[in-house]
């Protein structure tokens, strides 16, 4: 769909200048410059020549027409342009200019298939095909002689603000990564950034995606689009900027009330294995290690280092990413000490002092090769001074067959402000430079949650469509007691005895029925949160219940005058387990997420909580449970015995198929839900839901 921009047969820039330094005539400059092989023609309605080259006054003019149409005009000549190319058969239009009529603009291109990127975008640029930019960056790379193709895969930016993609690119160029692909889709009038994403993961040249998103425009489609990204093995590194606060229609539950503006993008990103970073220095050293190095889980790094004081710097940032430094076993150390001398260290970091550099290399690539053989690492951070002229040529004859055998990814820093040359020479190698420690933990912290990822994505079980609602009339609103035992029963939700009273002496008997003590609740579809109301009383045994009936009927009136009472829920009450809340948000953007989340303090106080798109297999559920920060917990401590972790996520489990299936569900609290130890379940002691119309304005939007 997309091929006309990076491989059409040929391309006219209308508004073209002769002057190069002016954005017009750059743009047409940078058509030509391109390693674009096919006709260039500038249009301009009364110069007969453009920098040279025969000009023609519109596009019917152009023998055999264009197929690709890039519009640097003012914005409000843009229709008619548009309309010239429909008419000459364009296929692909690229529009820089802003200030358009967006509804002459779709009335211009009617249904005739043009597609557009823009408009008020800064174009794009093809490393082996056209550019349509006039990016002051793409200037100056295509003006230089371009590097021979290095070891590695190659990056491509799609960002939908322009001057920050063509930063991020030219900062990338600085950094030795190798490009295929610079986008910048602008207000995105027809195609959006997850079209060019799709496309270029089909095309096959892109081995890593950095996007650069405020929101998505359709997101319904993110989830097609990433998995084709994860089925072929593409990871793609997001900065999402533009966090607002989430607009919480009739946030009724702790699910909704925890879920922020980019609760459902986290989410999905974690789904889908996108690994979202924060600034440009984490963006790119992430994408370069994706790039450069092989994809394999990194738990454990070995850093090697001609400075002691820098090599334990290193060490600490490592920790602090999540990545064990750990010391080497004796044989290992034993074997190292051949080419570490004796006023070094061999236990990790490894010191092997500026004498394996000095002596020619040897003892550094000695210690890689036989740390490339061990299982207790499986990466290095080697730390080098790369501030003298020629240090890594003198070095490549020893280095370069290191990097083409390499298992693990083998990082070069310098704590001393390395020269460009070095860093350069790295890259022509097939490694990597990076600026600083925290660039080096951040590269290998992506290199390790990429792996991670692709371990669960290929591991996962068979996605099923979604069922039919097995409860499609539910009424809009805060649901009554029914209504919930109806989800209850259909989707197998573990809960205490139950029973609903509609005056005080049934009540009576049904709480002696079932055993004393019992918890009693009242029943209204207007009180959503009954103790506020004080319309709960807990503990309740023999011979109290009639007053407790009375009296939270009591108070239910008083706490609002109009509300509908249908009674008082009468629940055995179940002895206190490990206190968690799950729970379902429907977003505007994502449809609908499960919550799982530590009850009591550690929800209101630590918000220890954790979200996820459905299906949810019971694997995946109970990697959510380990996830939170409070599992530990779970998995025992200080004498308490295991908790029943498999009955947990069975339910997590189950909560995601009733997410994805009733549909007209936008709320739902299982809170708290009581978990006792291994063998012994669990059991949803209070539910909370509210039903909308699903054609209504959803809850949670972006």
């Amino acid at each position: 769909m997309l091929s006309s921009f990076f491989t059409p047969a040929s391309i006219a820039v209308v508004g073209a200048a002769d002057d190069p330094k002016k954005f017009r005539g750059k743009l047409f400059k940078l058509a030509v410059d391109s390693a674009f092989q096919g006709p260039v023609h500038p249009v301009h309605p009364k110069a007969e020549t453009v920098q040279g080259q025969r000009a023609y006054p519109n596009l019917a003019a152009i023998p055999g027409g264009a197929e690709l149409v890039l519009i640097a005009t003012p914005g409000d000549t843009v229709p008619g342009v548009i309309r010239d190319a429909v008419a000459s058969g364009a296929k692909a239009a690229v529009i820089l200019s802003s200030g358009v009529d967006m509804a002459e603009l779709e009335a211009a291109i009617g249904d005739s298939g043009l597609r557009y990127m823009g408009p008020n975008c800064e174009g794009y640029i093809g490393l082996d095909g056209p550019a349509g930019t006039f990016a002051a960056v793409a200037e100056a790379y295509l003006s230089k002689q371009r590097p021979a193709p290095r070891p590695g895969r190659k990056v491509s930016i799609v960002s939908q603000s322009g001057g920050l993609g063509f930063a991020l690119f030219g900062r990338g160029l600085k950094e030795n990564l190798d490009f295929h692909a610079v986008v910048t889709t602008g207000n995105e009038g027809d195609l959006e950034c997850l079209d060019f994403v799709e496309h270029l993961v089909e095309e096959g040249e892109t081995g890593v995606i950095v996007m650069f998103i405020e929101g998505l425009k359709t997101p319904a489609r993110f989830a097609e689009v990433a998995s084709k990204a994860a089925n072929k093995g593409v990871p793609i590194v997001v900065m999402k900027v533009g966090r607002s606060e989430a607009g919480q229609r009739a946030a009724v539950s702790h699910t909704a009330h925890l879920t922020g503006a980019d609760t459902a993008y986290d989410a999905m990103f974690e789904r889908y294995g996108i690994i979202r970073v924060f600034d440009q220095e984490q963006m790119l050293s992430t994408a370069a290690a994706l790039a450069r190095f092989p994809h394999r889980r990194v738990r454990k790094a070995c850093v090697i280092s001609t400075s002691g004081g820098a090599g334990a710097w290193a060490a600490d940032l490592c920790g602090s990413a999540g990545i064990d430094v750990p010391v080497l076993s004796t044989a290992l150390q034993q074997d190292l000490s051949e080419w570490v001398p004796d006023f070094g260290s061999t236990a990790n970091p490894v010191d092997v002092t500026a004498n394996a550099v000095e002596a020619g290399g040897t003892p550094l690539v000695r210690v890689l090769e036989r740390l490339q053989g061990s299982d207790e690492v499986d990466a290095f951070i080697v730390n080098i001074g790369l501030h003298s002229p020629g240090r890594i040529e003198k070095l490549a004859d020893l280095l370069g067959p290191v990097f083409a055998g390499a298992t693990k990814p083998i990082l070069f820093t310098s704590h001393i402000l390395p020269i460009d040359e070095n860093m350069a020479a790295l890259a022509d190698l097939g490694g990597q430079g990076f600026h600083s420690y925290t660039a080096c933990a951040a590269a290998l912290s992506g290199i390790d949650r990429y792996a991670a990822f692709l371990e669960r994505w290929q591991a996962r079980e068979p996605e099923t469509p979604a069922g039919a609602a097995k409860l499609p009339h539910l009424k809009p609103g805060v649901l009554d007691e029914a209504d919930p035992r109806a989800l209850i029963d259909a989707y197998r939700i573990p809960v205490p005895p139950t029973a609903r009273a509609a005056d005080r002496d049934s009540a009576a008997r049904d709480a002696a029925a079932m055993g004393f003590p019992v918890v009693l609740k009242i029943q209204s579809p207007d009180i959503a949160h009954k103790t506020e109301a004080g319309g709960v009383r807990l503990g309740v045994g023999a011979g109290e219940v009639e007053a407790a009936f009375d009296e939270i009927i009591a108070n239910a009136k008083a706490y609002d005058p109009a509300a509908r009472i249908e009674g008082v829920l009468i629940q055995k009450m179940m002895p206190k387990g490990h206190e968690l809340v799950i729970g379902v948000i429907r977003d505007a953007d994502f449809g609908p997420l499960v919550m799982l989340g530590a009850g009591g303090i550690y929800l209101e106080v630590l918000k220890d909580v954790v979200f996820a798109p459905p299906p949810i297999s019971v694997d995946e559920a109970k990697r959510l449970i380990l996830s939170l920060k409070t599992a530990p917990i779970l998995g025992g401590v200080r004498g308490q015995k295991p908790a029943d972790i498999d009955a947990l996520a069975g339910l997590v489990s189950r909560v995601a198929d009733l997410a994805r299936t009733e549909t007209k569900i936008e709320q739902i609290d299982f809170n708290p839900v009581f978990v006792y130890e291994a063998g012994q379940g669990v059991v949803a002691v209070d539910a909370l839901a509210v039903a909308v119309d699903p054609d209504a304005a959803p809850a949670v939007h972006h």
